[in-house]
């Protein structure tokens, strides 16, 4: 798929508008010009700036290109059902992961995900087993990430 440089210009422009509404209500510290709002404001302003430099400048006017271009993949049947598992997959995730934990989900969801887009049966399973197992390692025991437990509850050290 090719998204023409005005609506991605416009949509990096929306959502550094969004982050400059938001850390605007941010609390100021007592006694110094530096707050917790400096950061993601500037980085807010600056994609404000660049995405309408994208949208507006030369080259997007120039193009001539359609707003939104399907690419082959979206005739076929086994393409658009492997990117429909990636959203339920995450939809499943977000309403399940307190009740059946992430330990739970995680490598089911990456099995899902692997034989959706093509993978072997068995590359899939030792990828999504491995692959889980380093994402709770890095996230829950090295940056203490509090990931669900969920059945598991019982085993959580």
């Amino acid at each position: 798929m090719k998204i023409h440089e005005t609506l991605l210009g416009l949509l990096f422009a929306c959502i550094g508008g969004a982050v400059l509404a938001t850390v605007s209500a941010y609390p100021s510290m007592a006694g110094q010009n530096i707050g917790p709002a400096l950061f993601p404001g500037a980085a807010a302003t600056l994609l404000i700036v660049f995405g309408v430099m994208l949208a507006f400048g030369r080259q997007a006017r120039q193009s001539g290109r359609r707003l939104v271009a399907l690419g082959d993949w979206s005739g076929s049947p086994r393409h658009m059902l492997a990117g429909l598992s990636v959203v339920m997959g995450c939809a499943v995730y977000a309403l399940f992961s307190t009740w059946l934990g992430f330990l739970v989900l995680a490598p089911v969801a990456l099995l899902v995900w692997h034989l959706a887009f093509g993978v072997s049966l068995k590359t899939s399973i030792v990828s999504a087993l491995l692959a889980t197992l380093g994402f709770w390692a890095v996230f829950y025991k090295g940056l203490g990430v509090p990931l669900p437990w969920g059945l598991l509850k019982n085993f959580a050290f």
